[in-house]
């Protein structure tokens, strides 16, 4: 988030067909497709695939997996950003970005879900990771271009169900394909295929083709699309930092309870994907409500930053229970508890990017960047996981999630610091 040369703002951008009927449902399961497809291995069939291949060496080897797709990502999604801008095509600017990346998605989870080595599983993720980047390139930018302001947190609410509706199938269909590997990968990317199939026929005649003339896209303007021009606003900067610090925190606990569940609870790893798939039935309808209550609230109240920085202390009171209970009771409390916080936080997470956006006029390219503080987590809760977990024991979870309660509550603070929203 560093300043940038200005580019050239394509000059009818504002005069913009209606906004489609069905834009809003259309967007929620889109959303669904998309988080079902990026989230499932993360939480986890990867956890699983990688079980099955290397037990010896699991944590290091899901490391290196699911890292190997976050670098991807973060490497791609801002330059997907900043190319969708520019796109001139038959099919529109957006819609290219959705059905490729979608189809791209399937082809690298197909291939995670096929070859039976820890190699073979990362180059397929990485590729997946890659298709998923180009698919949120062409969807997160109809946000601000197609949805009204005063619609957005319930939007935001909207998909932050639908998430928590992605996560909850995804357990589930982790917990009942154990033994079925490549359906278990394969089916969330069908499913997101279907989704952008059905969104980009949806917005067929709001996508329009990019006009006007941009610069040549070359080494410059590359580097460039990993920058957002700010002119002195650092609200994107905050914001971008606060959904950090959450993201370590909730992706950290979520990726590696499937190991907590094993390594510290003793269960096996059929057992511990069967409870891990009973936490999340249990806890999705508390996320829902938090996620439809807290974003009509906060559209009814007019206020953003409240909202997201009790989400944040909540989900880090939910890791000091996780800490300080080795019990499955305890560890259900604190999975209840973190995600109420992590509902109420990721329910106006994405209204505050969409307003807090330097530039209207190159929304993809800002999205995208904002979209890698949800990504680069990816890469560093693993980082973390090892760093505390192979200084202090490999089933020392009590110190792990203490870290990630410290996390979490950093990120109540940075949001302070925007100063743009309420």
């Amino acid at each position: 988030m560093s300043d940038m040369p200005a580019a050239v703002v394509p000059p009818d951008d504002d005069v913009r067909p209606p906004a489609p009927r069905l834009l809003v449902p259309a967007l929620a399961l889109a959303a669904f497709g998309l988080y079902f497809a990026g989230l499932t291995p993360q939480i986890v069939t990867l956890a699983v695939r990688i079980t099955e291949i290397d037990p010896a060496g699991k944590t290091v080897a899901l490391s290196t997996v699911i890292g190997a797709g976050a670098v991807m990502s973060i490497l791609s999604l801002p330059l997907f950003g900043a190319l969708s801008d520019r796109t001139r095509s038959g099919f529109g600017r957006r819609r290219p970005w959705l059905v490729g990346g979608a189809l791209t998605a399937l082809l690298g989870l197909i291939i995670a879900g096929s070859v039976p080595t820890v190699g073979g599983v990362a180059a397929g993720w990485a590729i997946g990771s890659l298709g998923t980047s180009a698919a949120f390139a062409g969807f997160l930018p109809l946000i601000p271009e197609l949805v009204p302001d005063r619609l957005r947190a319930r939007l935001s609410g909207l998909i932050g169900f639908v998430v928590a509706l992605s996560v909850l199938s995804g357990v589930f269909l982790g917990s009942r394909l154990v033994h079925r590997q490549l359906l278990m990968l394969a089916v969330p990317g069908v499913v997101a295929v279907a989704a952008v199939l059905l969104l980009a026929q949806v917005i067929r005649h709001a996508d329009r083709s990019a006009s006007g003339d941009f610069p040549a896209f070359g080494v410059r303007q590359f580097a460039a699309s990993y920058w957002i021009r700010t002119d002195g606003d650092r609200d994107f900067a905050w914001n971008w930092v606060s959904r950090f610090l959450i993201g370590l925190a909730y992706v950290g606990v979520q990726t590696y309870a499937t190991y907590y569940l094993t390594d510290t609870v003793g269960m096996s790893i059929d057992d511990a994907t069967a409870k891990y798939a009973t936490f999340t039935a249990v806890s999705t309808p508390v996320s829902v409500v938090c996620f439809l209550l807290s974003g009509y609230l906060s559209d009814r109240l007019g206020r953003r930053k409240a909202f997201v920085t009790v989400g944040a202390i909540i989900l880090a009171a939910g890791l000091v229970v996780a800490s300080v209970t080795q019990s499955l009771d305890g560890f259900l409390t604190a999975w209840l508890i973190l995600s109420v916080g992590q509902a109420i936080y990721l329910t106006v997470d994405i209204a505050i990017a969409a307003e807090v956006v330097p530039d209207q006029a190159h929304a993809g390219k800002a999205m995208s960047v904002y979209q890698v503080a949800t990504l680069l987590p990816n890469v560093g809760a693993p980082v973390v996981a090892v760093a505390v977990l192979g200084v202090s024991g490999s089933s020392n979870y009590p110190a792990f999630f203490a870290v990630l309660a410290v996390l979490g509550l950093l990120s109540a603070v940075t949001i302070l610091f925007v100063r743009r929203i309420r």
